[in-house]
């Protein structure tokens, strides 16, 4: 009978230690989650700018400027993305593109915005 209670015991004692680290695996499993989203919503705009950077020859200024255009979008463009109406969604990706179309005009010459459309359009 001794036995089976410092058996029990020691079960019960295993599984509480069990349970106590799974509560905080999960706390550090949202915290880093969190931490991938907002890296890759930076990382996915620092592509957009070094991809255009390439394709149309931007110097240091522009750079700069383009990076800015696309991170003050990167929250409507969250926003757009959690719309569940389909239609909904495209009208507000449409103005949205319309308006990054314009900031960008601003920012590029001619010859590097016609490159823009030429290589957003094709895909």
């Amino acid at each position: 009978m001794k036995k089976f209670i410092l058996l029990s015991v020691a079960c019960f004692l295993f599984a509480g230690s069990q349970l106590s680290f799974a509560q905080t695996k999960a706390d550090s499993q949202t915290v880093s989650s969190n931490t991938t989203i907002e890296n890759s919503s930076k990382e996915k705009t620092n592509q957009i700018v070094n991809i255009l950077a390439r394709t149309n020859k931007l110097n240091a200024d522009q750079i700069e400027k383009v990076y800015d255009i696309f991170v003050s979008m990167e929250k409507k463009i969250k926003g757009i993305e959690s719309v569940k109406d389909a239609s909904s969604k495209n009208a507000k990706r449409a103005k949205m593109n319309a308006y990054i179309n314009s900031k960008l005009k601003n920012v590029l010459t001619e010859e590097q915005f016609k490159i823009y459309l030429k290589n957003t359009t094709a895909k």
